[in-house]
């Protein structure tokens, strides 16, 4: 899925070389079935795909990512459909774990359950690598669980513009994460997604550090990594490099969508035993 492209800015996207499908909510449903939880590691980029990943879930496109019981109404009317990822004062109520929406989405007349929620599913936030002690805690407690669960606990891992492409970090951070991992005795396969390409126009005095060229050398360079270390690897440049970016580094809610449909093929694809 990492190859491929687009005929044309904005036009769709087509992987070469493999085929992916666009799952429906209750396909979506048995392939999350297979696992004990699932976790997202990462910064601001993942933490989109973590976004689209809830509206998929929640089959609610105009605000799935968001916590809506947090809302008033004029939040509720400014935070809809693409705002939900690009305005810093609606992503700041984002969903960071199913759990949440569980207990507190009480159905006052704006509810938006779960179409499953039988998996659970979190998102840690990390910008640098060690992460603090008080986030390996939480991941130890998730993929600790019930001692008798057998299934895998897959886990997607992202780091890039956090750190300013430093690949040191990339890879600190890949050792760091599957060395709690493997400390548990658990089944938990790991995919690594790199970064979006940037935007067409991007301000030229971040493109000296974080243009196409760098971005291109770090998804070769990180996905290499990744691959030496038993990781699977996902890139996003060529997903990215012909969409139309809100900030020149992120994407809206079209291209949010087709990256968490990416994960759930990547899921579809994990041996569950």
């Amino acid at each position: 899925m990492s190859g491929g492209g687009r005929h044309g800015f904005e036009k769709p996207y087509f992987p070469a070389g493999c085929h992916y499908r666009w799952y429906s909510t209750p396909e979506i449903c048995m392939i999350l079935e297979r696992f004990d939880g699932i976790v997202f590691i990462g910064d601001d980029s993942l933490k989109q795909i973590y976004a689209a990943f809830n509206m998929l879930l929640r089959e609610n496109m105009a605000m799935g990512s968001l916590k809506q019981w947090e809302l008033n109404e004029s939040q509720r009317d400014g935070c809809r459909c693409d705002n939900q990822l690009t305005k810093s004062e609606c992503s700041s109520h984002m969903i960071m774990e199913s759990q949440a929406v569980r207990e507190k989405d009480d159905g006052d007349g704006h509810k938006s359950p779960f179409y499953c929620d039988r998996t659970p599913h979190v998102f840690i936030p990390i910008t640098d690598s060690p992460a603090p002690e008080e986030l390996h805690a939480k991941f130890t407690l998730l993929i600790s669980g019930d001692p008798d669960a057998y299934k895998p606990i897959p886990v997607i891992q992202s780091l890039s513009l956090a750190t300013s492409l430093s690949w040191s970090k990339a890879t600190d951070s890949m050792d760091e994460w599957v060395t709690l991992a493997d400390a548990s005795g658990r089944n938990i396969p790991i995919l690594w997604v790199g970064p979006n390409a940037a935007g067409h126009l991007k301000p030229p005095s971040q493109i000296l550090t974080q243009g196409n060229n760098d971005l291109w050398d770090y998804t070769l360079e990180t996905m290499k990594e990744a691959k030496a270390r038993q990781l699977d690897a996902l890139g996003m440049y060529n997903l990215t490099l012909q969409a139309n970016s809100w900030d020149e580094s992120s994407y809206g809610q079209k291209v949010g969508l087709v990256q968490a449909m990416m994960m759930i093929n990547w899921l579809s694809r994990v041996e569950s035993t």
